[in-house]
């Protein structure tokens, strides 16, 4: 949403050249003529259906930074409970059901069996709320990506509407040529400045990123595969049954059960999806991201993509 935001700055920089220079007109000691208060009426309309498309993109951007935020904690938590649990299941598997009766029926007396028994119960008590906050993890990971489905569906169609206002006000500014002029340099220039901060934020972030080490069976850590695309306009049904839409958060996947949520990283960018179709089969590509997913990500073409499993 940079992008979006120095696209605003250049636009409302124009309204206000044009707005400057419509009141340094003559008209200003003269009567205003019909057609000089039909552009200013007209000027006053794209100002206001920009702004008002430019707020509902931005509180969108941050409904999507917030829930992304709780599914990271989310797997975080997921992966410290495993990682808890993993350790116990070692510790009892090496050590065998004897030690415990062992321990219970070595004790020299009863004060200490009593504390033997008491410590017992203490690391029961701590595995079963590991265990407890295990499933919580799992359960908020699932719920933040299945709410992240419907808000990127909402924000890809929110940044569509965005640049159609820009469009619009194109239209509005075309009877000045100097200032759509200015318009369109000063557009040029921020986007250029835009796509360079983000080539240097996923630079940043790859950098530090760890390596991928997860096999499409587990859960939470990221790794890389080629993914290629649907249509940003395609229509139809999925293998599972569902429809397919031009804003549908969806995926292809040759083996994971329909249903299977999965966050997507590229250049920066993320989205979650819902496996819903069959594919590719192509060599070489291990995923087709859906209408939607392709409008969240900015992505075209057949490109390395990172994603993680969230739930099955």
């Amino acid at each position: 949403m940079r992008t979006r935001s120095l696209i605003a700055c250049a636009l409302v920089a124009v309204i206000v050249v044009l707005a400057a220079g419509a009141r340094g007109t003559p008209a200003l000691a003269e009567p205003l003529t019909e057609q000089v208060a039909v552009d200013r009426a007209a000027l006053e309309r794209a100002v206001a259906a920009y702004e008002a498309a430019q707020q509902r993109s931005a509180e969108i951007e941050a409904q999507v930074a917030d829930t992304t935020a709780a599914l990271d904690a989310a797997i975080a938590e997921q992966q410290r409970c495993e990682s808890y649990l993993g350790v116990r299941v070692a510790a009892l598997y090496r050590s065998g059901e004897d030690s415990y009766l062992t321990m219970i029926f070595t004790a020299a007396s009863l004060p200490e069996l009593g504390e033997r028994f008491d410590l017992l119960e203490r690391v029961a008590r701590q595995d079963a709320l590991a265990v407890r906050d295990l499933k919580d993890a799992r359960a908020q990971a699932e719920a933040s990506a299945r709410a992240l489905l419907d808000t990127q569906a909402e924000q890809v169609r929110a940044v569509e509407e965005l640049e159609a206002e820009v469009v619009r006000a194109r239209a509005e500014f075309a009877a000045s040529e100097a200032a759509l002029k200015q318009y369109e340099e000063r557009r040029a220039a921020a986007a250029a400045a835009a796509a360079a901060a983000a080539r240097r934020a996923a630079e940043e972030r790859s950098a530090t990123a760890p390596a991928p080490a997860q096999s499409v069976t587990g859960t939470g850590e990221w790794r890389t595969a080629v993914a290629s695309h649907y249509s940003s306009t395609f229509t139809g049904r999925g293998a599972s049954g569902e429809p397919i839409g031009p804003y549908t958060m969806m995926v292809a996947h040759k083996t994971l059960p329909f249903g299977t949520l999965v966050e997507f990283e590229y250049k920066g960018r993320r989205a979650v999806a819902s496996v819903e179709d069959r594919g590719p089969y192509i060599a070489g590509r291990e995923w087709d991201l859906g209408p939607g997913v392709v409008r969240a990500l900015g992505f075209n073409g057949v490109h390395e993509v990172r994603y993680r499993i969230i739930s099955r």
